[in-house]
């Protein structure tokens, strides 16, 4: 492990460890080419519920996150924002992130409505002022009746950008809203976000390339062997 490697590393688990208020319960999962973290006490985490790492995805299967509207009750909605550190191993580098929402909406005849949004915000863990944000889009256009109908909404972040080269630890952001409304007396709507099946967020990396000196370091030498090989 090179000595930049190490600092880098070190400097972005120290801006980790600095951000965390006092109360924060730090969790460590460990991934294939990345680990993470997240304080499990932020407001809106445990509307996610625990979360898990399966490779180089968090997954999280939510139970008590739904927005309901029964008899005429107008709208109600649930949101929950929750903020995961993701830091790169030695070795790899960011490539690209992807975070998608699952689960279902009924809702019956008459005035009803549900939806969904959400934002998902990518930052630099380092440096607060690098960050992009991009809306979760849903294919689904919720308006299916009396009948249990499965959703889903996905975003996607390109990080092979110049603007994150050299960026070992960033900072994923999931903002989501849920609405149901009923207008009238026997009315009933209700949307829920389950997150099952691939998960919550999934981040790909690639390995880091050697340095061009490097490689015409080890190439120099492999030729120096053979010849070496040829004169014996």
């Amino acid at each position: 492990m090179s000595f930049s490697t190490l600092v880098g590393r070190a400097l972005a688990t120290t801006l980790l460890l600095c951000a965390l208020p006092a109360h924060a319960v730090l969790v460590h999962l460990p991934g294939a080419t990345v680990d993470f973290y997240y304080d499990s006490a932020q407001p809106g985490m445990a509307a996610y519920g625990t979360l898990t790492a399966v490779g180089d995805s968090i997954i999280a299967q939510p139970t008590d996150f739904f927005a309901e509207s029964l008899n005429g009750a107008g709208p109600s909605s649930f949101s929950a924002l929750g903020t995961v550190t993701v830091v790169a191993k030695s070795g790899y580098r960011f490539k690209s992130v992807a975070v998608e929402q699952q689960g279902d909406y009924q809702m019956s005849s008459g005035s009803t409505a549900v939806s969904t949004s959400a934002d998902f915000d990518v930052t630099d863990s380092g440096v607060p002022a690098t960050t992009v944000s991009t809306p979760l889009v849903s294919s689904d256009d919720f308006t299916v009746k009396n009948v249990l109908t499965p959703w889903s909404s996905t975003a996607s972040v390109d990080l092979g950008t110049p603007m994150w080269n050299g960026v070992t630890s960033i900072d994923l952001t999931l903002d989501s809203l849920l609405t149901a409304s009923s207008g009238a007396s026997g009315e009933s709507a209700r949307i829920q976000n389950k997150l099952v099946g691939s998960g919550l967020m999934t981040v790909v990396t690639t390995p880091v390339p050697l340095p061009a000196s490097l490689w015409l370091f080890v190439s120099g030498f492999v030729m120096l062997a053979g010849r070496c090989r040829r004169r014996k």
